[in-house]
């Protein structure tokens, strides 16, 4: 007999913990400001935009899987031979250019809520990125075709539906793809 009141007891509460689960869809945009870590350019701004899926768990946290098209890059200056060759410097010169990545982010973004019922949210998460398009045409070097990036921010939901994010992601692998090791020179992107 206990045993049966325990098995009963604990599918009902089953049922009530998933009765609170709640999913809301939604659209994101905004902008973006990015730069390649270690890298000597200026910040790039540009534009994000995508879906998302809110799932609450509880009062206190929010799963938000995430599909978002971004465009990122850096204003730098390059070595090779992009204007040509040049026989006084063995047909190496730099040349300053507007470096544009545009990814396919797939974010896992774990949205924590300190306080209850209040719109202040603290996120963090990982961010796997595939490379749609570039326009960086190094004779040597392509970028990348995968990033994978954490990403930490905070944000406030209004009841009405709308919600303000900052968040800062940072890319962990060399998006110019090189073989060796260069711990000065790690050439990952990072963005706002």
């Amino acid at each position: 007999m206990k045993k049966s009141f325990f098995i009963i007891s604990f599918i009902l509460l089953s049922l009530t913990a998933f009765a609170q689960i709640t999913v809301r869809p939604g659209v994101r945009g905004g902008v973006t400001i990015s730069n390649i870590t270690n890298g000597h350019g200026d910040a790039n701004t540009d534009f994000y935009v995508g879906g998302y899926a809110a799932i609450k768990f509880t009062r206190f946290y929010v799963l938000q899987p995430e599909l978002t098209y971004s465009r990122q890059g850096t204003k730098d200056f390059f070595y090779g031979i992009e204007d040509g060759y040049d026989p006084i410097i063995d047909g190496f010169n730099s040349f300053d250019k507007d470096l544009e990545i545009q990814y396919l982010n797939f974010t896992i973004a774990n949205k924590f809520s300190p306080i209850p019922n209040t719109g202040l949210n603290f996120i963090v998460g990982p961010s796997f990125n595939i490379k749609v398009a570039d326009n960086y045409d190094h004779q040597y070097h392509n970028i990348t075709g995968f990033d994978f990036a954490l990403l930490a921010g905070i944000g406030y939901d209004f009841p009405f539906g709308l919600g303000i994010e900052a968040r800062y992601n940072q890319g962990l692998i060399d998006i110019f793809g090189y073989d060796f090791v260069d711990d000065y020179d790690d050439d990952d992107d990072n963005y706002f």
